[in-house]
């Protein structure tokens, strides 16, 4: 079985999120796993950018493209390399670097760039170029192409109805995972002819999505098979109030919608072997998060050392229950508790930005930073004690995984992904599953109340405590678990 990776972002060669994370891993567990008797054959294809020039020469490029663009032609290079960590994975940079050799991936300066529509249409046609280019030269006969999010969704227009009458794109079966339906890539009409295809398909039943053209329902239409990054996601995105527009159509092609919880790829997430933390542990050592908290508490100057860190390494973005943090901001200076909260930045909410860290910093427990850190993600989530994701809506989410990895319990709003990982304690018929605290109601009341029942366990009932990060770390949300009912999917797609 062959099958294409394709995304925008792909860990370790780029990442803003999730996306990043499970796309780069999701190849190198894939290509360890079988079709029957014979092997999976699974490559990455990206976008080269800047970070990663050095990774090629002249000698990785394979080939070079002449690619309609509008009334224009722009050349366009494939350079391929072996995945650093497994030799049987091969990555496709798509080279153009007037396109995607910037300082950012899809922003700068806190702005958009202004041909984001224009950069992954030329990706999508370069996908397209690549595939029939194997095919020609290489008699290399791809199986399935699982595209990512919007800035890949137009490469299952291309294969399904522009280009279908290439014998390299026959019976190609396309797979598209959303992992954030917020995120649609809907642009004005002056963006159409980039695409160099019909007006025809400027209609409701293909692109048209309220006068715009979306790029996201190419995928969601087109596709053979539709994912979500949590079963519960699946169901939430078809009501109004998680559909974001898109709800009635998700549920006309519910037939084809899938929900497939993402999982943690141990060999970067792992208490045991995390190359950025210095003492690491397992459940029988697991004194050693003390140890990494003493060491954050020194580098963040907190004066209390005795007491309980609270963290959250997210997005500085509305979703993600910033307005609960914020008006919270009393409760949480008044526990005997230290917080540090990890944010990367949104510049189209610098007024709130500011407003939060000036609230903030009126609390001496409370450290606020704006920086996408890898190496402090990592140590954060090995020395907290509890972990907060109160999302307003979640697809899936990777934190809270990590957290109860690492033996960091969740306080979660139980919805999406959190709904489906964290399972709630309320009382001693829970005690034997209870892996966190999740609340039902997205309100400032149920968030307070839940922290102030986490607090009370970890101060007054210590074996309580202690059980819950037992149920915690002994959950299975390995990312093997998710590649394998991927694989069921592409195999009802062959057989069909």
């Amino acid at each position: 079985m062959n099958i294409f990776m394709v995304s925008s972002e792909a860990y370790p060669f780029s990442k803003t999120g999730g996306l990043g994370d499970i796309a780069g891993s999701f190849p190198l567990v894939l290509s360890s796993m079988k079709f029957g008797s014979s092997k999976i054959n699974a490559s990455l294809l990206i976008p080269l950018y800047k970070q990663n020039y050095k990774l090629i020469s002249k000698k990785n490029i394979i080939a070079e493209f002449q690619i309609e663009y509008g009334k224009e032609t722009i050349k366009t290079e494939i350079a391929k390399i072996k995945h650093p960590e497994n030799d049987n994975v091969d990555i496709y940079f798509i080279k153009q670097d007037s396109m995607f050799k910037r300082n950012g991936i899809y922003s700068e300066n806190g702005n958009d760039y202004p041909d984001n529509a224009g950069r992954f249409i030329l990706f999508s046609k370069a996908v397209i170029k690549l595939i029939i280019h194997l095919y020609k030269e290489e008699k290399f006969k791809l199986d399935i192409v699982h595209i990512h999010d919007w800035q890949t969704a137009l490469t299952a227009l291309y294969i399904k109805e522009v280009y279908n009458e290439e014998k390299a794109l026959e019976n190609i079966k396309v797979i598209f995972t959303i992992h954030n339906l917020a995120y649609q890539g809907n642009f004005p009409t002056n963006i159409y002819p980039l695409l160099n295809i019909s007006w025809k398909f400027f209609v409701h039943s293909r692109l048209e999505f309220y006068g715009y053209v979306s790029f996201i329902k190419a995928g969601i239409i087109l596709s053979d098979i539709v994912t979500t990054v949590s079963p519960s996601y699946s169901l939430e995105i078809q009501r109004e109030e998680f559909g974001c527009g898109m709800n009635n159509l998700l549920m006309d092609i519910s037939y084809k919608l899938y929900g497939i919880l993402n999982g943690v790829y141990d060999n970067s997430w792992n208490p045991k072997t995390d190359k950025h933390i210095k003492n690491n542990y397992d459940l029988n050592s697991i004194k050693n998060k003390m140890l990494i908290r003493n060491s954050l508490y020194k580098e963040f100057n907190f004066s209390n050392k005795n007491y309980p860190l609270v963290t959250m390494i997210s997005r500085f973005d509305i979703q993600k229950g910033l307005d609960l943090i914020y008006q919270s901001f009393f409760e949480l200076s008044s526990y005997n508790a230290n917080f540090i909260f990890l944010f990367s930045k949104n510049n189209y909410l610098k007024d709130f930005e500011k407003d939060f860290i000036d609230r903030a910093d009126r609390a001496k427990n409370i450290k606020v930073l704006f920086a996408f850190d890898e190496s402090l993600a990592h140590r954060l989530t090995a020395g907290s004690d509890m972990y907060l994701m109160p999302s307003r809506f979640e697809p899936c989410g990777l934190n809270q995984i990590y957290s109860m990895k690492y033996g960091s319990l969740p306080i979660v709003h139980a919805v999406g992904g959190l709904k489906d990982t964290v399972i709630n304690y309320n009382g001693n018929k829970s005690i034997n599953k209870a892996s966190g605290f999740s609340f039902n109601d997205y309100s400032i009341k149920s968030f307070v109340n839940t922290m102030d029942l986490a607090f009370d366990l970890y101060y007054n009932k210590k074996n309580v405590w202690d059980k819950l990060i037992l149920n915690a770390m002994n959950k299975d949300y390995s990312l093997q678990k998710t590649v394998l009912e991927y694989v069921k999917l592409y195999k009802k797609l062959l057989v069909k």
